[in-house]
């Protein structure tokens, strides 16, 4: 166990007795949602809230549509609640991530996480790229297509996705490709099936990191988690598929494994997590988010920058927050108090 870690586990908070505020989770439900989708949901959040309750934090979750907050947070006093703002989206758009934090900030409420910016610009590939570039952020090189014109593209293998969508969306071992041809092909998928523009980026082979950082004057690297492709001979197949997040039933998802803490020399961690720092601080992320890199010739390079990871009890952000010492209702407890920071006087 590294130094990073046990330092974190020494500052891990102690069960609070009661908070200053009164928590609301808030999550999007949706009119097309099957009863497996609901029940997915109630299950991640009655258990963020069985967690919270733990340490004292009295949660209530509401449930939200549409744009009408007002009638959904009747009642409450925002300067005694904190929103934990679980929201994905509002029903008829489903991954508008940015659309929920305005209306709280109309409302006059401390939320958690980022603020719509950043929530806009890192949905965006291409935008993230070019403020990567802009602070001086290693990110492999890239180029937007709205066209399956390639433009002289020579840098293979090559990675196709498409430039507007998250979560692994598009993205298979075809999306690899190795030769102009491929590539062509590939462009042309991305503006037929996800109806935008497609990024093309270097293909860095290797292990893949995941850095999970919260805070926000000084933000704090937790304990870095490494996707371990070993088991996979074809490079094709080593990287965050689609399958290998949400499909259990798939090779992807099965072999792939993940150590956390990564197994890294001092040297090479420390320049991830500055690099890690530096593009969560230039894409303005807040409270939490994660950064996903690979490294080539010991620069590591920034793939991603999520604003708005998966924080579930079986994601990697929890993860690394368990290496921590922290666990669920720690976790949660802790990213509400950077929020609470904010509330109004």
């Amino acid at each position: 166990m590294g130094t990073l870690t046990k330092q974190l586990q020494r500052a891990a908070p102690a069960v609070l007795q009661s908070a200053p505020y009164q928590a609301v989770i808030l999550y999007s439900t949706f009119a097309d949602w099957t009863p497996d989708d609901t029940q997915v949901s109630d299950e991640a959040v009655a258990r963020m809230r069985r967690g919270l309750n733990s340490v004292g934090v009295q949660a209530q979750p509401i449930a939200v549509r549409t744009k009408d907050l007002a009638s959904a947070l009747r009642g409450l006093d925002p300067r005694a609640t904190v929103i934990f703002n679980w929201c994905e989206g509002l029903d008829g758009d489903p991954n508008a991530y940015d659309a929920v934090p305005p209306l709280l900030e109309a409302l006059g409420y401390a939320y958690t996480g980022a603020g719509a910016w950043s929530l806009h610009v890192t949905q965006r590939k291409g935008v993230t790229k070019q403020i990567l570039l802009d602070n001086k952020i290693p990110t492999p090189v890239s180029k937007i297509y709205e066209r399956a014109v390639l433009n002289g593209w020579r840098r293979y293998p090559a990675i196709v996705k498409p430039a507007n969508e998250h979560c692994s969306f598009g993205i298979t071992r075809d999306s690899v490709v190795d030769s102009p041809q491929q590539l062509k092909e590939r462009v042309q998928y991305v503006l037929d099936t996800w109806h935008g523009p497609a990024l093309v980026e270097d293909f860095i082979d290797g292990v893949e990191y995941n850095v999970s950082v919260w805070g926000n004057d000084n933000p704090q690297v937790l304990p870095i988690s490494a996707i371990d492709y070993t088991v996979f001979e074809d490079y094709h197949d080593r990287l965050v598929s689609f399958d290998a997040k949400w499909n259990p039933d798939s090779d992807a998802y099965r072999l792939m494994g993940v150590l956390c803490p990564a197994p890294l020399d001092p040297v090479l961690r420390r320049r991830i997590e500055r690099v890690a720092v530096k593009a969560y601080q230039a894409l303005r992320l807040r409270d939490y988010g994660r950064v996903d890199l690979r490294v080539r010739n010991g620069v590591p390079y920034v793939l991603d920058v999520n604003a708005n990871p998966d924080i579930t009890m079986e994601g990697g952000f929890a993860r690394s927050t368990r290496v921590a010492g922290y666990d669920y209702g720690r976790m949660s407890a802790q990213i509400l108090s950077l929020a609470a920071e904010r509330r109004p006087v």
